[in-house]
């Protein structure tokens, strides 16, 4: 006795956490919807975008009930000949929505077995084991939001190296200028020296020039005076 009922504590503790996970992000509903109000089921996802809840629920519709989502009033979708032993024993068909709530969004499903819509009072093991799919599906939605999160940081991170990369090829721009400059400034430089000596040189040309010209107005006079 003793022993079976530490099995059973045991048992109970390694659901809890699942258990605890279910009644957390999915919740059982009676909820209007296209055919009056119905059970049904409702996913939450606090600050999360409303299109990428029903895109990864479309998906998942695809992937675990091969069912392909149809636009109905009011935004809500439907998929017939839906299949999944979690759901019902047979064909079944989905409706479903995705509302706006706060900051976040809710999937609201409704899954029509034929002869009810899943609850617990009609079929307890088929609800659990369909609450255990939507938390999977809590799941997808989780790890695409982090995953949009992700690409957000990994595009900050590459604008910031791409910016790094521009300020070290404007870096080596400068340098390059910063060298011309000074190979331009020392030719100048050069230059400059160049051009004193130069000057030097032209004055004493110039002066040079200048006794040239007054021996050549003295020679002009002699020979105005050898008139005389």
């Amino acid at each position: 006795m003793r022993i079976q009922f530490v099995l059973t504590i045991a048992v109970g503790l390694a659901c809890a956490p699942v258990l605890s996970a279910q009644s957390t992000m999915v919740t059982e509903i009676e909820k209007a919807m296209s055919f009056g109000t119905r059970p049904g089921f409702a996913v939450s996802f606090p600050n999360t975008d409303t299109r990428l809840v029903d895109n990864v629920w479309t998906d998942f519709v695809k992937n675990n009930f091969g069912g392909k989502l149809k636009k109905g009033k009011k935004g809500e979708k439907s998929a017939a000949g839906c299949r999944s032993v979690s759901v019902s024993a047979g064909d079944f068909t989905l409706y479903s929505e995705v509302e706006k709530i706060g900051d976040g969004a809710q999937l609201n499903a409704w899954f029509d077995v034929g002869a009810f819509f899943l609850n617990r009072t009609d079929d307890l093991t088929r609800t659990t084991e369909t609450k255990e799919l939507l938390t999977k599906y809590y799941f997808d939605v989780r790890r695409a939001a982090v995953g949009l999160e992700v690409k957000a940081e990994e595009d900050k991170l590459k604008d910031l190296d791409n910016r790094l990369k521009k300020l070290k090829r404007d870096n080596d721009n400068l340098n390059k200028d910063i060298a011309n400059y000074k190979a331009r400034l020392k030719k100048a430089e050069e230059d400059l020296v160049q051009n004193q000596k130069d000057q030097e040189a032209t004055l004493i040309d110039l002066d040079r020039q200048r006794e040239a010209v007054e021996q050549a107005n003295q020679r002009r006079s002699n020979v105005e005076n050898e008139r005389q």
